[in-house]
């Protein structure tokens, strides 16, 4: 069972669709590993997250949980989306978040800046490369965005693109953990 870590709403339980071959939630462990990147005091300044490939919606409900001023979760399955959109009300979270039902490249272009982008996308040959490639190109990523990034722990990390530093890195069981930033001196195209 998915719960909650940390926060106003720890311990309590997500909502997971059973039977779902291509929904794999993130590890409690490794999220705790996500969260212990930014700090204890990162949610001090109450800041504005995007769950790209939501699925159940743990990483960002774990954001609202720990003081996110909002969180824009994304997530192309539609019973998913249902199920996350439930978990807000319920949870009487619905004012602090919104749910895109859709494909993340589609629909990165449409949204404002994040401070905190939390990807946990599909374990498949090439996505981090699209990911790095598509958040290089919009102006959903500022200077000071942090981007945190599960993928595969065989995957090979991929190179960074230009204009990208590593901060932070570990592995937890089958993943690895990257928390990035764009450098402020670049000058990336906007799409």
């Amino acid at each position: 069972m998915l719960k909650i870590i940390a926060g106003r709403h720890k311990g309590r339980s997500l909502q997971a669709q059973i039977g779902n071959p291509s929904l794999r939630p993130t590890l409690g462990r490794v999220r705790q590993i996500m969260f212990d990147l930014l700090g204890p005091f990162y949610f001090q300044t109450a800041p504005r997250v995007l769950d790209g490939f939501a699925g159940t919606g743990a990483l960002g409900l774990e954001a609202l949980s720990r003081g996110a001023a909002h969180v824009t979760f994304i997530e192309k399955d539609l019973a998913s989306a249902k199920l996350l959109q439930e978990t807000l009300v319920k949870w009487q979270e619905e004012a602090h978040a919104s749910v895109i039902t859709g494909d993340f490249f589609a629909h990165l272009k449409t949204q404002d800046p994040s401070d905190l982008i939390l990807l946990d996308p599909p374990y498949q040959e090439g996505m981090q490369k699209r990911i790095f490639t598509a958040l290089t190109r919009i102006s959903l990523v500022t200077p000071k965005t942090l981007v945190v990034l599960e993928m595969a722990r065989d995957n090979d990390c991929v190179s960074l693109p230009s204009g990208w530093q590593l901060l932070k890195y570990r592995v937890s069981g089958p993943a690895q953990i990257l928390m990035l930033q764009k450098n402020i001196s670049t000058n990336t195209p906007q799409l």
